[in-house]
């Protein structure tokens, strides 16, 4: 009897925990460059049997089969590529390979997103929205020193030459060259395991990342690798299995308490 509680509030408590995951992944669904997650099951028993049932090496106890309680192993990230869209603006940048964009926070700490959505704050640097400045390959901050400029693939932004006036009918472009500005720092890690994610798809970790050169796509932007149908499909799914564990708890307790009655008349 007391093992179909735990087996239907552990479920519930999962269930619950799976539904925060899924919402998170629905609320990020126009966020650029964030990547969906995704809530690991597991039982109990299996963790009794692998965490205290070894007594020794190569000397394992199994403590039982009658515990199946669910719940949750770990939260795992898809780092699948999203979608790249061309948006036309001048401040956003879609990377279209494995590695992330170095953001520096107010407090001077690094953290790292997809997100490509740029602009450029009252000071002159090149920002992401609310998170900090985008930092260049040496980790510092890019200031924009104009409004005309060009980025190749690498990430090099240029200061584009200004076309003079004609002074003759073959003479249509400028002799001035293109002036380095920055260089859009991008970085790639070796072990995807040391990311802890954050809030609107960022990452921190202690590790150091390895520069990455191209790769950028200039007037475009990733977008979320979470498939909406997919996502709806599973918080239906949890939803209508916390609620059927809720209906049969409650059949639980108003058993449990017929019997007591019972019990107590006789």
């Amino acid at each position: 009897m007391f093992q179909g509680f735990y087996n239907l509030a552990s479920q519930m408590l999962y269930q619950n925990r799976n539904l925060n995951v899924i919402s998170n992944n629905m609320v990020n669904v126009n966020t650029p460059g964030y990547k969906s997650d995704k809530l690991v099951a597991t039982t109990f028993k299996d963790e009794m049997l692998y965490r205290s049932g070894n007594t020794g090496i190569g000397n394992s106890t199994q403590l039982g089969t009658v515990s199946m309680i669910r719940t949750a192993s770990s939260t795992e990230t898809n780092y699948e590529q999203g979608t790249v869209e061309e948006t036309g603006g001048n401040l956003d940048f879609a990377l279209t390979q494995p590695g992330f964009f170095t953001i520096q926070d107010s407090d001077g700490n690094k953290i790292y997103t997809r997100n490509g959505s740029f602009s450029v704050d009252s000071e002159g640097y090149l920002s992401c929205s609310s998170l900090g400045r985008v930092l260049d390959e040496d980790g510092s901050p890019i200031e924009m020193t104009t409004d005309h400029f060009t980025v190749d693939e690498s990430g090099n932004i240029y200061e584009a030459a200004i076309e003079g006036l004609a002074t003759d009918e073959d003479t249509t472009e400028s002799d001035e060259e293109d002036t380095l500005i920055g260089k859009i720092g991008v970085v790639n890690f070796n072990d995807y395991t040391t990311l802890q994610k954050g809030d609107n798809g960022t990452f921190t970790t202690t590790e150091e990342g390895t520069a990455t050169d191209g790769g950028i796509q200039w007037k475009s932007l990733e977008r979320s690798n979470m498939e909406p149908i997919n996502e709806m499909t599973s918080m239906i799914s949890s939803q209508r299995s916390s609620q059927s564990a809720a209906q049969v708890l409650k059949m639980y307790d108003q058993l449990i308490a017929k019997v007591v009655t019972d019990i107590g008349k006789v």
